[in-house]
Parts: C-alpha cells; structure tokens; sequence
C-alpha cells in the first residue's frame, strides 16, 4: 500500500526541484543518442539478473554471488564508472559526483529523512532486535544504495535528462530503479504488485530529489539509510536473512572502492601518458 506521506513527501520533493531548477525542470525534448540508450541497457541489466534470483534461495550461495558481485559490483561500480570514464571520456562530476551544491544537498536530505526516522521511531520496538542484526542490515543495505546512487541516480538519470529533459527522466529512471528489486525485496512483501508500485513511488522521490541539486549526496547516505532502514523494519519487521552476511558485505564494500579508485586511477593515468 502506498501511505500518504510518502504521496506527501514526493510532491513536496517535485515541487522543491521545480523551484530550484526554474524553468528548465518543465523542459521536454526529444535528443536520444548512444549513451542513453547505454545507460538504460546497463540499468535494465540487473532486472533480468534479480529475476534470475527468483530461481535460487536467497539463502544459497549462488544467490549472494548474483546480487554482491553481478549486480552490486558489476553492474553498480563497474559499467557506470567505466562507461564515463573511458566511453564517455568525462569525469566523475558526470556521475553526480561533485562539489558543487553538496552542504545544500547534504541539508535537503537531512530534512527528508526525518519523515522516515519518525516512522521507525514511532512503531518500532528496538529491544526486539540485536542491535549486530541492525548493523549489519544498514551496512548491506547501503551497499545497495551506493549501487542506486551510481547507477540509476549518477548514470541513468542524468542521461535519460540530457535527452527527454528532467521530468522523463525522473519517471523513466523511477520505473527502471524499481524493477531491480523484481528477485530481491518483492518476494520478501506479502503483496509484490502492491509492492512494486511503492516502489515505483519511492523511485519517483528519490528521483525528484537528485534532480534538486543533481548531486548523489542528496540520495545518500542520509536519506537512503533513513528510506531503506523504515522500509524494512516498519514495512517488512527486518527479515533475519538481511545483514547477516558479513563476509560478503566486506566483499561488497572492499568492491566498491576498489573497482571506482582502480578505474579512476587508470582514467588519469592514462590522460596523462596520452
């Protein structure tokens, strides 16, 4: 069910980036190119590889190998940041990773996020859960956004708005971001369809709130830990197989610093030789 403060919430996050952006947030145009249609390729791909993990236990094996390393690593930190550095030849600002507005992102995301932190503080019961359980969900689950942040937010967002203009990309990028969760989160909810289309709203405010500022930090770390953690705690009571995997959230994470501060290196080294 989608529960009117996240309705609230995301006109409130339209309405904000109307305002900051003028005039320019209401364009539509129609300029497709080559790293569009790369851009919504590469975010389509986890989609087909989370609905390959309905096949598998999300207990197994292969299930943590699917979504640590083909869909975090490879489809979060590496396509994205290799494709601008090498395809596109741009720097990391072309991934929303910039200086440029990040205290006022930093400021729009903290207001945000009390909305979901009143949510958990309101309902939630801390003593019932172990606070390593609690840990090691946040530190998962922000594995996944900085996988969002990437690719959906820094590589398909800005993309799909160089070419359609901002509001198709808020929508087109909201609808492909929710499909990613097809093997992953939805067989967790009791209702999928009505969980999808939550989905679809929640990427719709996040979406809307990159485009405030165009800056990933506007998304995470702080609105997305405050998101996700009510999301699973308030909607889905934090489901035992989440964050109990520490070896592979080490993997994860040790991935997605390594493979960005390698490809990075190798971009500069190779601009300075050239």
């Amino acid at each position: 069910m989608i529960e009117l403060p996240l309705v609230v919430s995301t006109g409130v996050a339209f309405a904000l980036a109307g305002i900051l952006q003028g005039w320019r947030f209401f364009e539509v145009f129609w300029r497709p190119n080559r790293h569009a249609v790369a851009a919504i390729a590469a975010g389509l791909l986890p989609a087909f590889l989370s609905t390959f993990c309905l096949l598998l236990s999300q207990a197994s094996l292969a299930y943590e190998v699917v979504l640590f390393i083909g869909i975090f690593a490879l489809c979060g930190f590496l396509v994205p940041w290799a494709y601008v550095l090498f395809v596109e030849g741009k720097q990391v600002d072309a991934l929303g990773i910039r200086r440029q507005y990040w205290i006022r992102s930093l400021v729009i995301s903290g207001v945000f996020s009390l909305g979901p932190v009143y949510g958990i503080l309101q309902v939630t019961d801390f003593a019932t859960y172990r606070w390593t359980h609690l840990l090691g969900a946040a530190l998962q689950l922000n594995l996944g956004g900085l996988f969002e942040a990437f690719l959906y937010c820094g590589f398909v967002h800005l993309r799909l708005r160089d070419s359609l203009g901002p509001l198709p990309a808020i929508v087109g990028s909201a609808a492909i971001y929710s499909l990613w969760h097809i093997g992953t989160e939805l067989p967790m909810h009791a209702d999928p369809v009505a969980a999808l289309g939550m989905l679809f709203v929640i990427g719709l405010l996040c979406h809307a709130l990159f485009a405030t500022t165009y800056n990933v930090l506007v998304v995470w770390p702080i609105f997305f830990t405050a998101g996700v953690m009510n999301d699973f705690i308030v909607n889905l009571d934090l489901p035992e197989e989440v964050g109990t995997s520490v070896v592979w959230s080490v993997i994860g994470w040790s991935l997605a610093v390594m493979i960005p501060a390698s490809l990075w290196w190798a971009a500069r080294r190779r601009s300075v030789t050239g």
